[in-house]
């Protein structure tokens, strides 16, 4: 053996995936690059999580919604009262 590769043998290989940085990313650095990876993907925006407490008469509204469209979910239900709302609207940004 030459001593050119002695010092290559002795450096130890650590386990596991290389840090994609100098250095490996903290749990809460994880979480966040998780999230982010859910919220936009490659191929664009992919929704946003929304949580809400109704009021009486829209909870009822939302059940008998849900007995006339028997076929669809609320979040379904939900999201095209959405989409109806925003293209009916007139949504020209008033002159300040």
């Amino acid at each position: 053996m030459t001593e050119a590769s002695a010092p290559e043998q002795a450096e130890k290989k650590q386990r596991g995936r290389k840090p994609k940085g100098e250095r490996p990313m903290t749990a809460a650095e994880r979480s966040r690059a998780s999230r982010d990876r859910r919220r936009f993907p490659m191929e664009g925006y992919s929704g946003k999580q929304v949580s809400v407490m109704l009021s009486g008469p829209a909870h009822m509204a939302l059940d008998e919604l849900m007995e006339f469209f028997s076929g669809k979910s609320q979040k379904e239900i939900i999201e095209q009262a959405i989409l109806t709302m925003y293209k009916s609207k007139d949504l020209q940004k008033p002159l300040l």
